[in-house]
């Protein structure tokens, strides 16, 4: 017999059948152990030292063993411990030595998984999130206020939790090109790496607590195994590990213990049929079972602060550790990177005593507008989110101890305003991750932002009221008057809101040009630049303050208006700053484009560089006049342009208008315009090309 149908034998399958080369054949595994044969596994898990979990901890960390007696070897206490070590930030975490667990019993992905943090929505986000930004915390005992080496988190109900799940999965899938799949690797030879897992507490609002296991290094891993035991479908391997793992989601609450053995029965099972086709041929199903079964792991069960007491902060230490463990660990996504650092710094802030538990919550993207009002008193709008995180990093002497623990977290030898904006962006605006192109308003707010030398380390507050826009009518009133704090409150509001809805953009997003329009601008000037211009003026505040109220209105009928921002005259009309700027009709100027607000904040320098660029200036125009204007014209080519080909198709054949195609992609135009005509127009009559028909032969 050959080497090669020796191969064939063992395996049971031609390497032709779809699956990569078997490097090891999978072993039998023997069945879960009751839940009464792992009291002594528990026992002696508590009874060591360098452990600091409470019970129900305890029981997930044994339950899902393989081998209870080999684990209860290795955490004995006597004659010395041999758990291992980790020396992270603060204190030293405890881990049990690598051991097999089982893949079906209460391991899930991490949840909360920072590489995409900068990706996921919070609660105070408009728009439904499937993938609603959660926060791991550190379980304290109620009674005593000893922290666990537990993390805890708050979930609506099973669904919430099983959408959490699918997002870790479906992100891990996908991102950095499907690098991340290690599918084919476990089909050759299972997991051989040891996963890094947590212990997790999930709170749930019917009062119910479950206890389960994520992953804190492994989530690749975990993934792929769910992919191999089902085919390589990240829907189906999501839905198994739901299924096997969180229950049934009909179910409110934490799974009763008929669930747990039906899913301990189900993994036994599995085990038997596995180990009987081990014995018999290998077939693809052995395969994919027999090195999805079981997979190693080590278990953090202990975590001690350098002073020898509880570790008060699981979640930094968790994020050291991982950084150890690997050598490239920072998130896929710069943003990721910035919103996890941040999460840090918040976290030491309540720690020290900087802030409060109840902005916390807000900083933490945990609550909502209406929650955000009763908790602070400020308008239930998102924009007086991003004002909070503002608040919390920029105003008066608390922002140097803050500047202190950005340098420290990100280590950095200066943190000015480029980089505090940088870092805070992700999260000052973590409330609009929903809004189409909020890509650029990050890339605007983290070149400088509304990081004013009013707003920068001077002492503002956040105005409180129940209705938004009389607040800001209020702040508008203050900072007229010369209040200082007020231009400061209104520059973080109003320029918080112009980056928004795309009236401040980041220097090199918006190019010098002399004709009125989109991303161009009579000359260039940072975000930051541009408040500071508008702030100083009274024409400026009323323009922030317009922005902002057209953007808390979100109505089109209320569009933000443009102001003089100087004493000058504008056609031999003396104007006043603070007066409103009037078209050629009388009526007062929109802000259509950030040219307008850029013209505005300046316009001595606006005309100077129109004047280098072009020798032209701009002609004051309504932008629906205009628009009107570019759409009528367009019309009127295009029916020219139609009627030409038309005659020239009665000599030269219908080839003339192009390939069937194009004439296809022009029916579908003018369907789109007509349609937005009749939706959008005045009224409801037809929009129709009518044939000329004297001009036909």
């Amino acid at each position: 017999m050959t080497s090669s149908d020796f191969s064939a034998g063992l395996d049971g399958l031609d390497h032709d059948d779809g699956l990569p080369p078997l490097l090891r054949r999978p072993e039998a595994v023997a069945d879960p152990q009751p839940v009464t044969r792992l009291r002594r596994a528990r026992k002696a898990l508590l009874a060591n030292q360098d452990v600091s979990l409470d019970e129900a901890a305890a029981n997930v960390v044994t339950s899902g063993v393989v081998d209870p007696l080999r684990l209860e070897a290795l955490l004995a206490t006597e004659p010395s411990g041999l758990l291992t070590a980790k020396p992270v930030v603060g204190g030293t975490l405890y881990a049990t030595a690598p051991h097999s667990r089982y893949l079906d019993l209460d391991v899930l992905p991490d949840i909360i998984n920072q590489r995409w943090a900068g990706q996921l929505h919070t609660a105070m986000d408009e728009v439904p999130s499937t993938s609603l930004s959660t926060v791991y915390e550190t379980l304290t005992d109620p009674a005593s206020g000893k922290p666990f080496a537990v993390f805890t988190i708050r979930m609506r109900d099973r669904k919430a939790l099983a959408q959490a799940v699918a997002e870790s999965m479906y992100h891990t899938f996908h991102a950095q090109k499907g690098e991340n799949d290690y599918t084919q690797s476990v089909l050759q030879q299972g997991v051989k790496e040891p996963l890094t897992l947590f212990v997790m507490r999930v709170a749930f609002e019917d009062g119910s607590e479950d206890t389960f296991l994520v992953t804190g290094d492994g989530n690749s891993r975990l993934m792929s195994m769910w992919l191999a035991r089902t085919g390589g479908d990240i829907h189906a391997a999501t839905s198994a590990c739901i299924a096997s793992v969180i229950g049934s989601l009909d179910h409110p609450g934490a799974r009763s213990r008929a669930e747990q053995g039906r899913a301990r029965q189900q993994a036994t099972e599995l085990t038997m049929r596995t180990r009987k086709h081990l014995a018999a041929a290998m077939t693809e199903a052995t395969r994919r079972e027999g090195h999805t079964i079981a997979f190693p792991a080590t278990v953090i069960v202990g975590a001690r602060a350098d002073d020898g007491g509880p570790l008060a902060d699981l979640v930094a230490a968790r994020d050291d550790l991982l950084a150890n463990l690997h050598v490239r660990v920072t998130p896929w996504t710069r943003g990721a990177q910035h919103t996890q650092g941040m999460q840090r710094v918040y976290r030491h802030a309540l720690r020290e005593g900087r802030i409060s538990p109840e902005v916390y919550r807000v900083l933490s993207g945990t609550v909502g507008a209406q929650e955000m009002h009763d908790l602070l008193g400020i308008p239930a709008h998102r924009l007086w989110s991003a004002a909070v995180h503002q608040h919390v990093m920029l105003a008066g002497p608390r922002a140097y101890a803050m500047n202190q623990l950005v340098k420290q977290e990100f280590g950095m030898a200066k943190a000015d305003r480029q980089r505090i904006s940088e870092r805070l962006a992700p999260m000052a605006l973590s409330a609009y991750r929903s809004q189409d192109g909020i890509e650029q308003p990050l890339r605007a707010f983290g070149n400088g932002g509304t990081i004013t030398d009013r707003v920068w380390k001077q002492p503002w507050d956040l105005t409180q009221g129940d209705d938004a826009v009389g607040v800001l009518d209020v702040v508008l009133d203050r900072a007229l008057a010369g209040k200082a704090d007020a231009v400061a409150e209104l520059t973080v509001l109003g320029g918080t809101a112009a980056i928004l809805d795309g009236y401040i953009t980041r220097d090199r997003g918006s190019k010098e040009g002399t004709t009125r329009d989109s991303r161009t601008a009579p000359f260039r000037a940072t975000p930051v630049n541009l408040l500071d211009l508008l702030s100083k003026t009274a024409g400026g505040l009323r323009m922030l303050h317009s922005i902002a109220h057209a953007h808390v209105a979100a109505d089109p009928a209320i569009l933000p208006k443009q102001f003089h921002t100087q004493d000058r005259e504008v056609g031999g009309t003396p104007v006043r700053d603070g007066d409103p700027i009037l078209d050629k009709a009388g009526e007062q100027v929109v802000i259509d484009y950030e040219w307008d607000l850029v013209y505005a904040a300046d316009p001595a320098r606006a005309l100077a560089a129109i004047a280098k660029n072009s020798d032209e200036s701009p002609e004051l125009e309504a932008e629906d006049v205009r628009q009107r204007r570019i759409l009528s014209s367009g019309i009127a080519s295009a029916h020219k342009a139609a009627r030409t080909l038309a005659l020239m198709s009665q000599s030269r054949g219908p080839e003339v208008f192009g390939h069937g195609d194009t004439v296809d992609v022009l029916h579908a135009h003018l369907r789109q315009i007509e349609g937005i005509l009749l939706r959008f127009g005045p009224s409801r009559t037809d929009f129709l090309f009518h044939e000329d028909e004297e001009g036909e032969e």
